[in-house]
């Protein structure tokens, strides 16, 4: 059981600095001779960071976006942890385990969520 739940936070890890790292050498390709002012006077809106647009915005070439994946995925691994952990216990019948794994998980979610 141990070994999946840091199998699943290495991979998290190793994923999320793969996909910033594309990201970062993306935008010094892209705008590595501007300076670093020219680049931060245009703030980029919250829209930005809708998981649901990252990946298409990615693959067209936007290197905030890789960057945004990153940072999504480095953010999901430990609830995805959290959730394997959850089934991992219910799988050995230990209920109690299971139901506070649940609840942790029901408050991690809801406070992305930005409801706590």
């Amino acid at each position: 059981m141990a070994a999946l739940l840091s199998l699943v936070l290495r991979g998290g890890v190793l994923l999320a600095a793969l996909l910033v790292f594309i990201g970062g050498v993306e935008e010094l390709l892209a705008y590595g001779d501007r300076p670093a002012s020219a680049l931060l006077r245009h703030p980029v809106g919250l829209e930005a960071w809708a998981l649901a647009g990252l990946l298409p915005r990615a693959l067209a070439g936007q290197p905030e976006a890789w960057v945004a994946l990153g940072l999504w995925v480095l953010i999901l691994t430990p609830m995805a942890r959290v959730a394997l952990s959850a089934l991992l216990f219910a799988w050995e019948r230990d209920w109690l385990y299971t139901g506070v794994t649940l609840w942790v998980l029901t408050l991690l979610i809801l406070s992305l969520l930005g409801k706590i």
